[in-house]
């Protein structure tokens, strides 16, 4: 029997330490759909919407660094790969992916489901290429891969149909993909320049991001050394646990009171594998050192006045051992004691045993009864907020979201990669009705590949972030309102677990029960629709903003006029 050369790609794939491809078959990948079926090292995993596959493919790279890939057929299938993608693309994930087209003969011709697959892929791709010969593989594949993998983003390749089916001419099973684990360091010129900076300096800050992954220690090493509180950048939520001496959580629209006050006192910031985009959090004058391995990046968002172009780990434990120990502790202190009044603040809603439940309470709740490794998926909206203040970490958990693209919809698929690739682990997504109800027919993925996730809903009955950021901007609150579900029920329709959860005495209950139960669960829970998701320092363009949106609703204006709301 001939080899093909679909056959060529999993082949490659399969010696790559690929486990598993998402998407659904079609006609233009048909050939590719059966090279999967007559081998057992690549695994095809069925979703229901090609979107759900790519936002899977994404996260499972994002927890792994391994490659990521998915599939769709011609057309339709490859565009709703897109949005997955791009989130792949902007939090810097290696994805492969792969899609169907119209045979040759009819390629320019406006044939049924032919679409410029290259044109379409080109801004969200870092390799980018049609297969037009079956000479070309598996040499194109290993390529492929290869430029995912160094450049930590999206690899496209669009095989048609009738290339798909044809005999392979080059070796399978040979590959020169490498995946290398080699790290740089900046100069000494450079470490000396940051060294001084930093001895210089009497209040230092950490930023620090998803880049700092594998470089914990160092980094923790370097923040004792120079008195120094951390900012965990969103991605870099998991470092380190959220109760950790130096760390004082976030920055940013879902940061924390302390993390505002210690980059308004520092003299001295240190961003450290973090591309943190919201220019308004940070200093204008306040001297800085960045370090990153894309020189791109460096200076990108503030001025630096030294950048430290290499890896987080190598550059840390280098600058650790230049650093002079800093004698006082007084800044650091002076912000642990300000995390401590955050976390009594935020225990107040977060104990609260009020009706309708706190959403703060929800996310405290499941982060202490989940195991110390779980993995937590989080969705785009009001449960972002929830995530990133409530959720405590501790432990070896890992925390996953759509970061850059911001993309609702991303919890649930994103729990699916996220059991698959770790299946002795707890997988835990936190979705908000809104963002949950976009792909909740991928439940049935989770459904039928028996993965033991559980989503717990924050259920709102509306878009709560959009309301917020409507009545900010001064307007009333319109068409964010949502058409009830009970979601709990829902999965039990699917042949999965489920609970509706109305009133504090039974969130543990059902919590407990979720993640103890072998098949997949959702904890529909009903939070306050009225919580609101502010920023830890409101300006005063937010607060007249918002008191002329609530004048605007008590006239009846926006979605508050309507009594049936």
């Amino acid at each position: 029997m001939s080899t093909t050369v679909s056959d060529s790609v999993i082949a490659t794939l399969g010696d790559l330490g690929v486990q598993r491809i998402y998407g659904i078959p079609g006609d233009a990948i048909n050939a590719l759909v059966e090279s999967i079926r007559k081998q057992e090292r690549v695994q095809f995993v069925q979703v229901r919407h090609e979107e759900t596959g790519a936002f899977a493919a994404a996260a499972e790279a994002k927890l792994t660094g391994a490659l990521g890939v998915c599939c769709g057929t011609a057309g339709p299938g490859a565009v709703h790969l897109l949005n997955g993608l791009y989130d792949a693309k902007m939090d810097h994930a290696p994805v492969l992916a792969i899609t169907g087209q119209t045979e040759r003969r009819h390629l320019g011709t406006l044939y049924h489901q032919e679409i410029d697959l290259y044109t379409l892929f080109k801004d969200v791709s870092v390799f980018n290429q049609v297969v037009v010969s079956a000479e070309q593989m598996p040499g194109l594949i290993a390529r492929a891969c290869q430029a995912a993998l160094a450049h930590r983003g999206v690899a496209h390749l669009s095989i048609p149909a009738d290339v798909a089916d044809q005999t392979a001419t080059g070796p399978i099973g040979h590959s020169t993909v490498t995946a290398h684990s080699a790290e740089t360091e900046p100069c000494d010129a450079e470490l000396r320049e940051a060294t001084e900076l930093l001895d210089r300096a009497k209040r230092v800050v950490i930023l620090a991001g998803a880049g700092c992954r594998g470089a914990e220690a160092p980094l923790l090493a370097l923040a004792e050394r120079l008195g120094a509180p951390i900012i965990k950048a969103l991605r870099g939520k998991d470092l380190f646990p959220d109760e950790h001496p130096h760390a004082i959580g976030g920055l940013g629209l879902l940061g924390t009171r302390p993390a505002v006050d210690a980059i308004a006192d520092a003299d001295a910031i240190l961003l450290a594998g973090t591309d943190f985009p919201y220019r308004d959090f940070l200093p204008d004058d306040t001297p800085a050192v960045q370090i990153d391995i894309d020189p791109s990046r460096l200076g990108l968002r503030i001025p630096v006045e030294v950048a430290l172009l290499g890896h987080a780990a190598p550059t840390l434990a280098a600058l650790v051992a230049r650093v002079r120990a800093k004698e006082g502790r007084a800044f650091l202190e002076e912000h642990q004691k300000g995390m401590r009044a955050w976390f009594e603040r935020m225990d107040k809603a977060e104990r609260s045993d009020d009706t309708p439940i706190r959403p703060q309470r929800v996310a405290r709740r499941i982060g202490e009864l989940a195991a110390d490794d779980a993995v937590f998926a989080c969705d785009t909206g009001a449960v972002t907020v929830w995530g990133a203040r409530n959720l405590r970490l501790r432990g070896t958990q890992r925390f996953t979201l759509s970061s850059s693209l911001a993309s609702m919809a991303y919890a649930m698929p994103a729990a699916i990669g996220a059991q698959l690739a770790y299946p002795g682990r707890q997988v835990i997504a936190l979705a908000g009705d809104g963002g949950l109800s976009m792909l909740l027919g991928d439940f049935l993925t989770a459904v039928k590949y028996a993965l033991p996730l559980t989503v717990v809903v924050f259920n709102n009955g509306k878009l709560g972030l959009i309301q917020m950021e409507q009545e900010v901007s001064g307007h009333p609150e319109f068409q964010t309102h949502l058409q009830d579900l009970d979601y709990g029920a829902f999965a039990r329709l699917c042949g999965g677990d489920g609970w509706r959860v109305e009133s504090p005495g039974e969130l543990d209950d059902a919590l407990q029960a979720a993640l103890s139960s072998p098949t997949p669960s959702i904890v529909d829970v009903r939070v306050n629709p009225e919580e609101r998701t502010m920023p830890p320092e409101i300006e005063l363009k937010q607060a007249v903003g918002y008191g002329v949106a609530k004048v605007r609703e008590l006239l009846g204006q926006g979605d508050r006029g309507d009594p049936s709301l």
